[in-house]
């Protein structure tokens, strides 16, 4: 837990990101003092830094310390394949968020983003079932699938096209 002086600093930062002020996030993060950036929340609002300016080995190098420091927090075994994948290291956030499927079975989240992976990877099956599970399991990952931009493409690509019968 950090100090409430520092708070300020960590909320006036978190505003310009939501602002999408991500150099004055950044500034205001580098302003804290180390006990702040090294915090769960510091790290955490870095790795939103990141993620805003996708900058994606950074965001993963962030999210492993976080997964590191909480690794009963599904969230963090997510973000962690999140960056991973958009990285291009699509088979290390699969084979991650299968681990994480063995902690976390329940969670629809971890099987959406396995279905990204799969999908990526071309192993339709496998994205389908992981797809499907999420969906019951989620409502926001029936959300997620509708509005997905391009990771599951594959998957809509194979739906539409003709199913002949020999």
């Amino acid at each position: 837990m950090i100090d409430d002086q520092y708070k300020m600093g960590l909320m006036a930062a978190e505003g310009y990101l939501e602002l999408g002020m991500t150099d004055d996030a950044m500034r205001e993060f580098m302003n804290l003092p180390r006990e702040a950036k090294f915090s769960i929340e510091g790290l955490t609002l870095l790795m939103e830094i990141h993620r805003a300016e996708e900058e994606w080995p950074e965001m993963e190098s962030v999210a492993e310390r976080l997964w590191a420091a909480e690794p009963g927090n599904v969230v963090r075994w997510i973000d962690w394949a999140h960056a991973l994948r958009l990285a291009n290291s699509i088979n290390s956030a699969r084979i991650l968020l299968l681990e994480a499927l063995e902690r976390f079975p329940e969670e629809g989240l971890v099987h959406y983003h396995l279905a990204c992976c799969e999908c990526q990877l071309g192993n339709l099956p496998s994205a389908r079932e992981h797809l499907t599970e999420s969906k019951k399991r989620c409502r926001i990952c029936r959300v997620l699938a509708l509005t997905d931009e391009g990771d599951l493409q594959p998957i809509w690509t194979d739906y539409a096209a003709p199913q002949f019968q020999s």
